[in-house]
């Protein structure tokens, strides 16, 4: 729909002091013969020609720059001149497209160019072009300062049209061209409280860039002006490029809502921006597209809609116009920030944005801030009060991370309020969500996944066996697939998988200057989601380098299967930390960290249900061939007889008739192990009647057909009965028709009750039943709050681990640690020096103890029977080799050695 500010557009019309202008842009497209166009417009009568005319026709505007405008629209005849002249349009502004030496060198295209037509005479006019002996510019870009009846605030127009593709070489080249344009604007001696449109192709697409030198890939004859210095940045958003005076992007929209002006690509190559004295009055926008035309849709127009494929036969370009408002002089907010750039997901606080008024006021101001891509940047709150008194007003820009690899974000924020022109600033947003760099000895990298919506691979994470993400889950749902657990402001990555592995796995890189041979990695193990007796699955880490898995048993986590069924609250977590040594990652290397969810064994407990599976009870005529059949689980252990189906008149809810399942008929047994019985019973009564399963004296199943029933007598009493759905109301053919149970399971909860038309199978699998024992659930398992730190790597290394001794708890790498070799007596550094007591038979019922005792440390041996009370001996080591005797040993024996404490 279009866009209006402040006001609807029948105030803006209705105000008779107020003199307006509409302003149109439109690329109407070129053809091309090969790689050179041969015409844009064509000549009159053909379909381009007239779909053109009939859509600058409708729009009916008083300035229109037009894009792309072939050489030979303007040679004789002109059909461009033919155009304006139809339209009403007697005043033209068409640049050269040859140099004049030595003020500028002709542009680059010497074919295309930008014409503004104008109903209302020219003030002044001219062109942007490179400085001299510089040669950047495709096409020179026309401007006009436009003499608009009724008021002597003129507008000034410019037509733009800027090098196209998002190739290396063309970012650049609109870069450069923009600078220029800016150039222009800074140097016309135009303020903020002038009124100045730009209008026109710009072609912002690609990604954001900064260039230190020139690209190879440049046309040979470009020469890049010598006021240019490097580095050069390339950004998609316009407004980036524009400092004082400053100019508002406006967001013009289609009828439907959609920003798309090129609609082959989807994009938003057709751009209006204005200054902040037009933005900051009454004004509306809109996207041309014929498709949408009605008679009162959007901005008023001229004659009648026009046929829906009007646009496509014009060009590939939507085209795009405006009114605006000229007269009215409004004091101007500024709106600055903290910082002009900022790396995503910070902490809010990090940017901020402040809005000053140009003086005090004497009631509160409202503010209200807007971003153009609020999912990279977005001011909180959106609306602040700058008190009475007060010249400021400040908020936090937010920069939430997406953990998706994307390219530096340009984003406009936008301050606006009553009777104020408004003010915009530009921050840069970069990406954060590529590999994790670890810097050097001691550097830690931390991820903890907050604000992540589990819609899709976390970059930089990624994963693996095409499971399907569910988005942000408390661990209440039991569907399969990964997911963010927790919280959008406190998530984890979290794996519920039903029996299907999949691999989450992170890149990281060595951006320090040695090798890595040790990382400390600790990471938090959740469980959000439990089922009981379930399946015990396991969360595994390993590191992948150089094509090598180095698994990482200290981070293996188990499932636990003995939690309540459900949702875990706040998720049960365990830390675990490892250590990975004898790594060998130079710099600038990329290694991974790789969690593998392995679903636990599949334990299958054969269910022990017993359920009623198929019955019939009423037909035409007299009844017959009435049967009830039950279903037992392979579970099931008891005796036939604990098993009774008890018929109940829903008449006043007694029991009418008691069988024992012992009495039944046996059926088909299933290749799983369930087992079919089933009874004919005359005089199963019609209308609204039930019937229980009773198994061991306790009511497992109650149901009802033809309505509600609710038991008076026997073991059911006071319980009203499940209505099944399905009845025999009609009643069908004798020998036809019962009601059974479909589907795929083991249970009756995974059945669906039916109606079949066909002969009753009494002692047999119904159609469209398979009866399978199901796989026990998964648990909901997550990752969270991992780092990843580098661990010394200086000499010495003792064992060489990749572990500098002075964190090394083994230095030697024999087993036991430095602390404990200290203690007996052992030397730390030398694998073949450590403390070994022998305890060996002497006799059928003697045993010797022997260990080398050092000198200057005091032995402990203890024996004792049953662990729990001990005998101590004390022995002074003196540097020998001590043996110590246990004659007469009888029954359990156990011996250890201690040292200090």
């Amino acid at each position: 729909m279009p866009v209006k500010t402040f006001a609807s557009l029948l105030a803006l019309t209705a105000m008779a002091a107020a003199v307006e202008v509409r302003v149109a842009a439109f690329n109407i497209g070129a053809h091309f013969n090969g790689s050179n166009p041969d015409y844009s417009l064509g000549d009159p009568g053909t379909p381009d020609y007239e779909s053109v005319k009939a859509i600058l026709a409708r729009i009916n505007a008083d300035v229109v720059s037009l894009e792309e405008i072939d050489g030979a629209d303007v040679s004789n005849p002109s059909d461009l001149g033919t155009l304006a002249s139809s339209l009403g349009y007697p005043y033209m502004h068409m640049p050269p497209v040859s140099g004049s030496q030595p003020a500028y060198s002709a542009p680059l295209d010497n074919n295309l160019r930008v014409v503004i037509l104008s109903r209302y005479p020219f003030a002044a006019t001219g062109f942007i072009t490179s400085p001299p002996g510089a040669r950047e510019m495709t096409r020179f870009l026309p401007w006009a300062r436009v003499d608009v009846p009724g008021t002597l605030n003129d507008p000034t127009i410019v037509g733009a049209h800027l090098k196209s593709s998002d190739a290396t070489e063309d970012r650049f080249r609109r870069a450069v061209e923009l600078r220029r344009l800016s150039n222009y604007l800074s140097s016309s001696n135009l303020d903020e409280d002038d009124n100045y449109i730009i209008v026109g192709d710009f072609n912002m697409v690609g990604a954001n860039r900064t260039f230190q030198s020139l690209p190879t890939t440049l046309p040979a004859s470009y020469t890049l002006g010598g006021d240019v210095s490097f580095p050069v940045s390339y950004s998609s958003n316009p407004v980036a490029y524009f400092g004082v005076p400053g100019v508002v992007r406006l967001d013009p929209r289609q009828l439907n809502g959609s920003a798309v002006t090129f609609p082959s690509s989807g994009n938003v190559l057709d751009v209006m921006m204005v200054s902040p004295a037009i933005a900051g009055r009454m004004h509306a926008t809109e996207i041309y597209n014929s498709a949408l035309d009605t008679a009162n849709g959007g901005l008023p127009k001229a004659s009648d809609p026009l046929a829906a494929g009007t646009s496509s036969s014009a060009s590939d370009h939507f085209a795009i116009f405006g009114d605006f408002e000229l007269d009215a002089d409004l004091p101007n907010l500024t709106l600055s920030l903290s910082l002009p750039a900022v790396l995503e997901g910070m902490p809010d606080g990090t940017v901020t944005g402040t809005v000053t008024l140009p003086a005090v006021q004497a009631n509160a101001v409202s503010i209200t801030l807007s971003s153009d891509d609020p999912e990279a940047a977005q001011p909180f709150p959106p609306v602040v009060q700058i008190p009475a008194g007060q010249l400021t007003g400040t908020v936090t820009i937010r920069t939430p991370r997406n953990y998706l690899v994307d390219p530096q974000r340009s984003v406009t924020i936008t301050a606006l309020a009553p009777g104020h022109d408004p003010d915009n600033a530009v921050l840069a947003v970069e990406n954060t969500d590529g590999p994790y760099v670890l810097d050097g000895q001691g550097d830690t990298v931390t991820e903890n996944f907050n604000g992540f919506a589990g819609s899709h691979d976390p970059a930089p994470w990624t994963s693996s066996g095409g499971i399907a993400w569910r988005g942000v889950d408390d661990g209440s749902s039991a569907v399969a697939g990964l997911r963010a657990y927790g919280s959008l402001t406190d998530s984890s990555l979290g794996f519920l998988a039903d029996g299907t592995g999949t691999v989450a796995a992170a890149t990281f890189t060595n951006g320090s200057s040695q090798t890595l041979t040790a990382l400390q990695i600790a990471v938090d193990f959740e469980q959000w989601r439990s089922a009981l007796g379930g399946r015990a699955d396991t969360l595994k880490a390993f590191l992948f380098y150089d094509g090598s898995s180095i698994p990482l048993p200290a981070l293996n986590y188990t499932a636990s299967t003995a939690l309540p069924t459900g949702p875990v609250s706040n998720g049960s977590t365990a830390t675990l930390s490892a250590t990975a040594t004898g790594l060998a990652i130079p710099p600038g290397a990329n290694f991974e960290l790789h969690f593998s969810f392995t679903p636990g064994p599949a334990d299958v407990v054969p269910p022990a249900d017993v359920f009623i599976n198929e019955f019939h009870y009423d037909n035409a005529g007299t009844d017959q061939g009435e049967f009830v059949e039950v279903v037992v689980g392979p579970g099931y252990t008891g005796p036939l007889s604990a098993v009774s189906l008890i018929l109940y008149n829903g008449a006043g809810g007694a029991s009418y008739g008691t069988h024992a399942l012992n009495t039944f008929t046996a059926g088909d047994t299933t290749p799983s192990g369930y087992r079919l019985f089933w009874k004919a019973i005359s005089s199963i009564q019609n209308d609204n009647d039930g019937m229980a399963l009773v198994v061991n004296g306790v009511v497992s199943q109650f149901i009802s057909y033809e309505g509600a029933v609710t038991a008076t007598t026997g073991p059911a009493t006071g319980m009203s009965a499940v209505d099944i759905g399905v009845d025999q109301d009609p009643a069908p053919a004798a020998g036809v028709g019962s009601l059974g149970l479909t589907g795929t399971g083991g249970q009756a909860s995974a059945f669906t009750w039916t109606q079949f038309a066909g002969a009753y199978t009494p002692g047999q699998v119904n159609a469209g039943q398979t009866f399978s024992i199901p796989a026990p659930p998964s648990q909901g398992l997550a990752i969270d709050n991992l780092s990843v730190t580098v661990l010394a790597t200086s000499n010495p290394d003792s064992d060489g681990d990749g572990l500098a001794d002075s964190i090394d708890p083994d230095d030697d790498n024999d087993g036991q640690s430095d602390a404990d070799e200290i203690a007996f007596g052992t030397n730390p550094l030398d694998a073949t020096s450590i403390f070994r007591p022998i305890f060996s038979r002497v006799s059928p019922r003697s045993f010797e103890l022997r260990f080398l005792a050092a000198a200057g440390i005091t032995y402990a041996v203890q024996s004792s029977s049953e662990l729990e009370h001990w005998n101590t001996y004390t022995y002074p080591g003196t540097g020998e080799e001590t043996i110590i005797a246990f004659p007469q040993v009888e029954g359990n024996f156990f011996v250890r050695v201690k040292v200090g404490q």
